[in-house]
């Protein structure tokens, strides 16, 4: 998962830092930093989202069973 979400990030550091060298002439520089700044910032927050809501599950049996979500 996370390979995916560095590639993905790396595609659209790559398409933004196109659009940012082409149409609003920014150097080589500033294209890398956003290039970087893509590939390390999505898969982070996202496992930074996936972190927080794995811990909005972490409720016991016992909790469960009184709100009638274990009920067979």
């Amino acid at each position: 998962m996370a390979l995916i979400l560095f590639f993905v990030g790396s595609f659209l550091g790559i398409i933004v830092a196109a659009v940012q060298t082409l149409f609003h002439n920014a150097t080589l520089w500033q294209a890398f930093g956003t290039y970087c700044t893509f590939s390390l910032a999505i898969p982070f927050f996202v496992g930074l989202l996936a972190y927080a809501l794995s811990n909005l599950r972490s409720m016991d049996d016992e909790t469960e069973s009184n709100y009638g979500m274990n009920k067979a």
